[in-house]
């Protein structure tokens, strides 16, 4: 058995000193000793918390982040950014894919994150038709996980119409298009990679209410019942009319009139919700999945992240397009958001929790954990050793109280991650990613062949 002494770390119930952890060959916890005396495990040094989980993500992104930063209407917005991306993914083959999702996951890691949900929807090749090996594109994002160390949800994407009521896909969208039975092929194909991958799991994922049908959702929702199933919804203003003019309906309000939305369910975004909408989410225990910074860069709007947990709402955080890659930064722009839309301080927290870097993480951690179906979020037996060692000889660290460690992660400083581990084996060694190197190498020649292209 493998294990770790810890000068202190946050456990399920709160903070503990002098913690021994031992860790079975797979990387799961099967015993947590507190106040133990220390014996030959490595020692670690510093303060430990759980790695967090990043509940949606689209890896190809990364590469174009900073691309789409100029105004190309004279109401620049979500639509006008898809375009551009649109026009970018057009220029990508697998090996591009896989350098991409190498370099994003070896960044995620060393930002916080230690699981990731990938949104996968680039399936087919360059002129729209599917690779010799359907799951080409599957296998890519797989391979780039592997080589990152990170451990992996891949949701592939179904996506066959381009608007409501089984409208006809647009050209830009060639290479997501799939029908039920091309889709389940990719699908198997990915559950088969799954039983041979360890850290690799397999969800559901309707693209959105606009790329699918009724019919098909109903469809979607029977593949595999025991895995997660996430979707886009209610992201921007321009999706509610849609959805109103071809269903008579706002889109979360036809999802739960529809179908069985209960916690296996993601909501992806869910920007734009009604009241009675928020208390049938809160019902359901389905998880939000609220990506702040891509949200803001797109300029979607902003979740009532506090009405929503102050009934007793679950989320969990993302992403997303990947233009930032830190998950303190990612909670710290949910709290900033809801504090200047309520012109309040310290928003999201409770009387019980008044720490609120604590209680986002904590709630996050939750959240992201139901989302991917992977046994992460707090550091418990059965759990997987995933966690951060933050430096607390970092200035903005040294000799403050633990209760703060959290909050000053959060709102006061930056990068004070120094180790992260995946299952017990260390992934970021001193704020560096153990194969940065070979990642960043292969990920630059790709790019420089790639934007040439542009």
């Amino acid at each position: 058995m493998r294990g770790f002494h810890f000068e202190q770390v946050l456990l399920e119930d709160g903070w503990a000193t002098d913690v021994s952890m031992e860790v079975d060959p797979a990387g799961h916890i099967i015993s947590i000793e507190k106040s133990a005396q220390y014996n030959n495990f490595p020692r670690i040094r510093g303060a430990a918390v759980p790695g967090m989980p990043n509940l949606h993500s689209h890896a190809f992104q990364r590469a174009m982040a900073g691309l789409a930063e100029r105004r190309s209407s004279p109401t620049d917005s979500f639509w006008s950014w898809r375009k551009i991306m649109y026009g970018f993914l057009d220029l990508l083959e697998p090996e591009d894919v896989t350098a991409i999702t190498a370099q994003l996951y070896a960044e995620l890691l060393t930002g916080g994150y230690t699981s990731v949900a990938e949104f996968h929807y680039l399936h087919h090749d360059r002129d729209g038709l599917p690779y010799e090996t359907p799951s080409r594109m599957s296998e890519a994002i797989i391979e780039g996980a592997r080589q990152a160390g990170m451990p992996l949800t891949l949701l592939p994407v179904f996506y066959a119409h381009s608007g409501f009521g089984g409208q006809a896909p647009e050209q830009g969208q060639r290479r997501f298009i799939n029908s039920l039975d091309s889709y389940q092929e990719i699908h198997a194909a990915a559950e088969k990679m799954a039983t041979e991958e360890p850290l690799l799991s397999v969800g559901v994922a309707p693209h959105s209410l606009r790329a699918a049908t009724k019919d098909e959702l109903d469809q979607l929702t029977r593949i595999n019942p025991a895995t997660p199933l996430h979707i886009h919804i209610a992201e921007q203003q321009k999706e509610i009319s849609d959805c109103e003019a071809a269903y008579g309906a706002r889109p979360l309000d036809w999802l739960y009139d529809n179908f069985n939305v209960d916690d296996r369910w993601c909501l992806v975004h869910a920007t734009h919700v009604t009241d009675d909408e928020l208390a049938r989410i809160v019902t359901s225990r389905t998880i939000v999945g609220l990506c702040p910074l891509t949200e803001a860069n797109l300029g979607d709007g902003v979740f009532p992240a506090k009405a929503f947990v102050d009934q007793g709402g679950m989320f969990g955080i993302g992403s997303d397009s990947n233009v930032c890659l830190s998950a303190a930064r990612e909670l710290e722009s949910l709290e900033y958001g809801q504090r200047l839309f309520l012109q309040e301080r310290n928003v999201i927290s409770s009387k019980s929790q008044p720490d609120t870097g604590r209680y986002l993480y904590e709630k996050a951690l939750a959240g992201g954990a139901q989302a991917l179906n992977q046994p992460v979020g707090a550091l418990r037996v059965g759990a997987r050793a995933d966690f951060i060692v933050l430096d607390m000889d970092h200035p903005d660290l040294y000799g403050r109280p633990r209760e703060h460690i959290l909050d000053i992660l959060l709102f006061a400083s930056d990068r004070l991650e120094r180790d992260v581990f995946v299952a017990g084996h260390p992934v970021v060694s001193k704020g560096q990613h153990i194969h940065r190197d070979t990642i960043s190498t292969t990920y630059k020649n790709r790019m420089k062949n790639l934007l040439s292209r542009l």
